[in-house]
C-alpha cells in the first residue's frame, strides 16, 4: 500500500475547546479503530489551560482565543509527516473547517483533506465543489468508511466503489455521493478510543463538568449510538435513518454495546488513568433496561468505589431500576423535561406527559439520586402561560440543577424543515448566544409568541431554582465521599480547587 508509513491525522475544530475538559471521543474512536488496523495516527486537539473559565471575558475574547488554536493546530500539522488528514465538523463550524482545510492546504498541499461528523452526515455535498480544499467527505459512522478510504487513497483504488463517501470528480465535474455504508458490525466490534492519543492528564483532572455539578475525577462513554426520541429540535430522528436503513429495529434502531464490554472499558480507565467517575454521553442510556441492569450488575459486583452519571428520559425508568443504578453508583441522571404541559411536549414530540416528569423526580429525590432538569424556552407557538408553567413545574419537581436553553432551529431538525430557516451564510451564526440572536435577529430565531426577554427569564429562573444546598448536597453524599476517600489521585483535587471555586461564583453570581 502505497505512503502506508505515513499518518492519518484527525483533527478537532478550534471552537471545540469550548467545551469543559471533554475529548475528543469521536476522533478517538476512530483513532482507535484505523490504529487497530494497522494505521498510523496523530489527534491534533489543542486546549486552553490558561482559560477554563467560561466567564464574561472569555467570551469576550473568544475569536482571539480560537485564533489562537487554529494558529496551533496549523503548526501542529505542518510538523506531522501526514497524508490524510480529517476534520470533524457540526453545522456551525462548516465556515471554521473551510478557512481551517484552507490554511492545512498551504502547509500539506499534498494531503487529501477530508471531513466527517454531523453536517457531512446530514448534507453530504455541502462541502464538496471545484474550488473546495476539502477531497472527500464521510457521512455515517466514520470508522469503516475511513479506513476503507485511506485504503483506496494509498492504494490508488476506485474510490466510486466505496460506501459512506462524497468527493468532486473533477473529470466528469460533479459531485459524487456513494452508496450509504451499512451497519452491519456489532458496536462492541469499533469501540476501542484511542485514549494513548489524547492527553488524558488533562482531560481526567477534577472537574464539576462531566457529572455536571460534580467535582470529580472524570471520563466521557458511549454506550450505543442514536436515539429513538423523535424530537422536533433534535437532528436525532434525521440521523437514525441510516439505522433504519441497514434493517435495524430493535431499540426504534438504537445499537448498543454489551454490558461486559462497557464495563471492560471502565475497569481500564480505572486501572490505567485513576479516574473516579465517569459519564455516559448517549442521548439516552437508559434505553434498554436488559444493558443497563446488566451494567449494573457488574458494577455492583465490582466494587470499583465509582460514581457516574447519565442522560435519561423519564419514562425509561422507575423507582426499581433508579435504585439499582444507585446500588452501582449512578449520583446523577439528566433529564429532557423541555416542557411543563402535555400539550407543549406533544408538540414538540417528546413522546413524554408531565405526570411521567412529577413521577420520576419523586423517585429520585426518595433514593438520593441528583435529578438535573433541562428546560427549552423559545420554541414555536410558546405563550407566557407556557413560561408559567415551566415555572411552576420547577418549583414542584425541585431539581438539584435545572438548566434553562434557549431554542435555536439547527438545519436537520423537523423545526428547521418546517420554519424559514438559515442560509448557508447564516450557519456561523449558530456559534452565537441563542438568547441574543432572538433579540436581535426575530425574523429567523424568535419562535414564541410572547414578548418576554429570553435571556433575562433563563437567567433569573436558573438562579432562582439553582439554589446553594441541592448544589453542594453532593458533597455529603456516601457514594461521593467513598470514591474520594478511595482516589488514588487527591493531590489532583487540591490542586484544581481553585478552578471549583471560581467555576462557582461564575454560575452563582
Amino acid at each position: 500500500m502505497v505512503n502506508s508509513n505515513k499518518t492519518v491525522t484527525l483533527v478537532s475544530p478550534p471552537s471545540r475547546m469550548m467545551n469543559h475538559y471533554r475529548p475528543p471521543l469521536a476522533l478517538m474512536y476512530i483513532s482507535g479503530f484505523l490504529k487497530h488496523k494497522g494505521i498510523k495516527t496523530k489527534i491534533v486537539d489543542s486546549i486552553m489551560e490558561n482559560q477554563i473559565i467560561r466567564d464574561e471575558s472569555f467570551f469576550l475574547n473568544k475569536n482571539n482565543y480560537f485564533k489562537d488554536i487554529e494558529d496551533q493546530t496549523v503548526k501542529q500539522i505542518s510538523e506531522i509527516d501526514t497524508d490524510i488528514i480529517g476534520i470533524t465538523c457540526y453545522t456551525p463550524e462548516v465556515d471554521e473547517v473551510e478557512r481551517l482545510a484552507k490554511r492545512i492546504k498551504q502547509v500539506k498541499p499534498g494531503a487529501k483533506i477530508v471531513t466527517g461528523g454531523i453536517h457531512p452526515t446530514l448534507y453530504p455535498d455541502d462541502l464538496l465543489g471545484p474550488n473546495s480544499d476539502i477531497d472527500f467527505v464521510i457521512f455515517g459512522e466514520g470508522e469503516i468508511s475511513l479506513y476503507e478510504l485511506v485504503r483506496a487513497i494509498r492504494s490508488r483504488k476506485d474510490i466510486n466503489k466505496l460506501k459512506g463517501v462524497g468527493f468532486y470528480d473533477d473529470s466528469a465535474g460533479k459531485k459524487v455521493i456513494t452508496e450509504r455504508q451499512l451497519l452491519d458490525y456489532e458496536l462492541d466490534s469499533i469501540s476501542c478510543p484511542d485514549y494513548e492519543g489524547v492527553d488524558m492528564s488533562y482531560y481526567t483532572n477534577a472537574s464539576p463538568y462531566a457529572i455536571r455539578g460534580v467535582f470529580t475525577r472524570s471520563m466521557y462513554l458511549s454506550a450505543s449510538r442514536g436515539c429513538p426520541s423523535s424530537c422536533t429540535f433534535c437532528v436525532a430522528p434525521e440521523l437514525r435513518d441510516f439505522n433504519f436503513a441497514s434493517g435495524i429495529k430493535k431499540n426504534a434502531g438504537v445499537r448498543l454495546r454489551t454490558p461486559k464490554h462497557l464495563f471492560d472499558e471502565v475497569a481500564f480507565l480505572k486501572e490505567n488513568y485513576k479516574i473516579d467517575s465517569f459519564y455516559f454521553i448517549d442521548d439516552l442510556f437508559t434505553l434498554d433496561k436488559e444493558m443497563v441492569s446488566g451494567f449494573c450488575e457488574l458494577m455492583i459486583k465490582s466494587k470499583m468505589n465509582l460514581v457516574w452519571g447519565c442522560s435519561s428520559k423519564v419514562n425509561t425508568v422507575n423507582y426499581n431500576s433508579l435504585k439499582l443504578m444507585k446500588a452501582a453508583g449512578c449520583i446523577q441522571l439528566d433529564f429532557g423535561v423541555e416542557k411543563a404541559s402535555d400539550e407543549q411536549m406533544h408538540l414538540l414530540k417528546k413522546g413524554t406527559k408531565v405526570r411521567e416528569v412529577k413521577e420520576t423526580f419523586k423517585n429520585c429525590h426518595k433514593l438520593g439520586v441528583r435529578a438535573f432538569a433541562n428546560m427549552l424556552i423559545n420554541t414555536p407557538g410558546e405563550t407566557e402561560q407556557d413560561l408559567r408553567d415551566t415555572v411552576n413545574l420547577l418549583e414542584e419537581i425541585k431539581p438539584n440543577i435545572v438548566s434553562i436553553n434557549v431554542f435555536t432551529p439547527y438545519p436537520g431538525t423537523e423545526i428547521f424543515a418546517d420554519t424559514r430557516g438559515l442560509t448557508r451564510e447564516e450557519y456561523p451564526l449558530l456559534m452565537e448566544n441563542p438568547a441574543k440572536l432572538a433579540a436581535e435577529r426575530p425574523d429567523k430565531f424568535r419562535f414564541a409568541k410572547h414578548n418576554v426577554d429570553l435571556a433575562a427569564f433563563a437567567s433569573r429562573e436558573m438562579k432562582r431554582h439553582n439554589k446553594v444546598y441541592p448544589n453542594i448536597s453532593i458533597f455529603f453524599n456516601p457514594k461521593y465521599i467513598q470514591s474520594l476517600w478511595h482516589s488514588q489521585k487527591k493531590l489532583n483535587y487540591t490542586k484544581q480547587t481553585n478552578l471549583l471555586i471560581q467555576e462557582f461564583i461564575n454560575q452563582k453570581f
